[in-house]
């Protein structure tokens, strides 16, 4: 009999970004893959890399079920309107596993799930990050844990990324099979052997090649903070460095008038959403990243891949990355997520003191192969794939 996979996300983009070596996976397996999310809305990339991935799964053979799923929660009647069409696509295609993630990719995917567990289906649920998080607001406890707790009494599988998420799930819900994986995990081989020539990499990116750069890589969104980045590159007064922010999103505007504003529009570059931005993380000086909230962050996993020193907020998810050992340095560079002045102080002290930089950098390249490598992460999710349709 023909095994079949589904994997559910709120967007494209969640896909591309997080689980392409997952469809490697169950296809080496022998699975028939298909793909469920919002190919239209939602996305963080640009809609030319959207339709590019639409292009590569369909050279796959990987159906693509376009859902209308939203990222707001007022917009129930995309999520109940996404619940019929996986529920018609799972009768008409019978699944062995169902792999859902995201908030609304985890809701929308497990409801639509639940009838068919009877025949056999087993549900995946990897949390990218709970939202009911130390430090949230009592609206998140109140709404998101309380879903997430009712949905687990139909999950066969919950996979967290960060100990925080690992701990509440052990404790917290009804399943008892919960797994820990280091997030997608990322090649730090391949990243650490890139070579570029940083005049190249700068003209490519419209940035001046004869700066220091501080690189920052987020989605221009209110969660990733990416203001306190530019208040901080403003307080540290460094006429020698430029802050370059990689990403595209609503907030770009209102940021931009905010480093006109700080006077360091000149200095600030938006160099907008890029897939070659490996690249220009090797003509960095320093990783900033002031994010409010993450479940593990795979640009933060990639700056440690390259050898980079880091500056980052004091968040969960990142203080799995570099936090990873007691004795490990760069937690001494975890920060309050809005003190501006902490940031600037100590991008001050990475920037001035290039030994300082380097042992940084050397310490979060080892921490990254010895614990956030793919082929770890390869390993485990082939053993859960394997061991939960046994």
């Amino acid at each position: 009999m023909e095994k079949h996979a589904l994997l559910i996300a709120n967007s494209a983009s969640m896909i591309d970004h997080f689980n392409k070596d997952n469809i490697r996976i169950l296809q080496d397996m022998g699975y028939t893959i298909s793909v469920a999310a919002n190919f239209q809305e939602g996305n963080s990339s640009t809609v030319e890399r959207i339709h590019a991935f639409a292009s590569e799964l369909a050279a796959q053979d990987i159906e693509i079920i376009d859902l209308p799923i939203p990222r707001k929660i007022t917009e129930l009647g995309k999520a109940f309107k996404s619940i019929r069409i996986l529920k018609r696509y799972m009768r008409n295609h019978p699944c062995q596993i169902v792999h859902t993630q995201t908030p609304f990719g985890g809701v929308v995917g497990r409801l639509a799930a639940k009838k068919f567990r009877k025949d056999g289906t087993k549900v995946i649920y990897f949390v990218h990050g709970f939202h009911f998080f130390r430090g949230a607001g009592i609206k998140n406890y109140l709404l998101y844990y309380n879903v997430e707790k009712w949905l687990s009494h139909v999950t066969d599988c919950l996979i967290t990324l960060n100990q925080e998420d690992y701990q509440a799930a052990k404790r917290r819900f009804h399943h008892p099979n919960v797994h820990y994986v280091p997030g997608v995990g990322v090649d730090t081989d391949t990243i650490a052997s890139i070579c570029v020539d940083k005049a190249d990499v700068c003209r490519r990116f419209g940035l001046p090649s004869d700066k220091k750069i501080i690189l920052t890589v987020a989605e221009l969104i209110p969660r990733k903070n990416v203001e306190t980045s530019i208040r901080a590159f403003a307080k540290s007064n460094r006429d020698d460095a430029i802050l370059a922010i990689c990403g595209k999103g609503v907030l770009e505007p209102s940021l931009k008038e905010l480093a006109q504003k700080l006077q360091v529009g000149d200095r600030v570059f938006f160099a907008g959403y890029h897939t070659d931005v490996l690249d220009l993380y090797h003509c960095a000086d320093l990783f900033l990243f002031t994010s409010f909230q993450e479940g593990l962050s795979v640009a933060v996993m990639q700056a440690m891949a390259a050898g980079l020193p880091i500056i980052a907020s004091d968040i969960r998810g990142n203080r799995d990355l570099l936090a990873s050992e007691p004795h490990t340095s760069s937690k001494h560079y975890l920060l309050p997520t809005k003190d501006a002045d902490a940031y600037a102080a100590k991008i001050n002290k990475i920037l001035d003191d290039p030994a300082l930089a380097q042992a940084l950098g050397t310490e979060n390249h080892a921490n990254c192969k010895k614990y956030f490598d793919i082929a770890l992460v390869h390993n485990l999710m082939t053993t859960i794939y394997t061991e939960l349709t046994d």
